[in-house]
């Protein structure tokens, strides 16, 4: 009785002996929360692997969505402009228009096809054969293919091209481009919507388990209580559990993410090594990590609290 009761009291302590009080009574119920969870390994460890599974997917779509838009990236960086000339324009004028080009910042090459060149790939694209032989006039004009600098604002490009004398026609396909930002933004916002609903999903997981061992300890609570144990002394050892919970269901989804892109990591080789590229899967950053495992333990304390603090509102224990 007299040990619940200074418990209770230690928060008075002036100074530096109050301080170190503190420090041992919240180290005390930091680790001996950890052995509550031990104490019950089944119990402890399926609620481990449901907050685990639980955060999985919307970490594994952050993942998905970080190296899409990083292979989004890389397309843009490989756009090409294809610059039609007039009809009018000759080879000297075509090459010092293509000199001019390239002498930009914001275009890294330009590589001047003439009318012949073009119609003699033309001519194997399509399988004509001898048929581009008897063409005695050539129809096809200058076409100057300009490779942007990967920060180069494209529609400006585009837009600054079609004024130039001599050019005819731009042609750049941005509309799939386009439409992958969307779905990319598409797909940011269904994360975020996943990430705070299944953050709620933690937090009344942890809940749903701290009551029931809030249940098991009923008595336990009553008598402390009766002997003049504070709501702060019997509501800690449950926020920590709360917190390990949190903390170890967030360490597991982690664990279950990087065993997925392991899992993915030779196939994705194959199919990028069959397209010449050499993209790879990227793991979660550490801030995302860190996000991950400490907001879902800072979860775990806010479910622990509440249905603790309901539970000691009917026990009644002083404050």
């Amino acid at each position: 009785m007299s040990k619940s009761r200074g418990q209770g009291r230690l928060d008075a302590l002036p100074g530096s002996a109050g301080l170190r009080a503190w420090a041992r009574r919240h180290a005390y119920s930091f680790f001996s929360s950890l052995g509550s969870l031990t104490r019950q390994p089944l119990a402890s460890a399926m609620t481990i692997v449901v907050l685990g599974v639980a955060l999985t997917l919307p970490v594994a779509l952050h993942v998905t969505l970080d190296n899409v838009q990083r292979l989004a990236d890389g397309w843009e960086r490989m756009d090409t402009l294809s610059v039609f000339l007039n009809q009018s324009v000759d080879d000297a004028g075509a090459m010092q228009l293509a000199t001019r080009l390239a002498s930009r910042g914001d275009i890294d090459t330009v590589d001047p096809i003439s009318p012949d060149t073009g119609l003699a790939e033309l001519s194997g694209q399509l399988a004509l054969g001898e048929l581009s032989e008897q063409i005695d006039d050539n129809p096809l004009p200058w076409v100057l293919e300009v490779d942007p600098m990967p920060t180069t604002n494209m529609p400006d490009l585009v837009a600054e091209l079609e004024r130039e004398d001599g050019v005819d026609l731009v042609i750049v396909d941005l509309a799939w481009l386009e439409r992958l930002d969307a779905m990319v933004a598409l797909l940011e916002q269904l994360v975020l919507l996943l990430a705070v609903l299944f953050a709620v999903g933690v937090a009344f997981i942890i809940a749903n388990t701290i009551r029931m061992d809030i249940q098991n300890r009923r008595e336990e609570i009553e008598v402390m209580a009766l002997v003049g144990a504070t709501a702060a002394f019997i509501r800690r050892p449950f926020l920590y559990s709360g917190l390990w919970y949190g903390l170890l269901g967030g360490a597991l989804a982690w664990l279950l993410v990087r065993l997925g892109l392991l899992l993915l990591t030779a196939p994705v080789a194959r199919l990028s090594g069959s397209y010449a590229s050499q993209f790879q899967l990227y793991s979660p950053s550490v801030e995302v990590t860190a996000l991950l495992i400490l907001g879902a333990g800072l979860f775990g304390i806010v479910g622990s609290w509440l249905v603790v603090g309901q539970h000691l509102r009917i026990i009644g224990p002083s404050r």
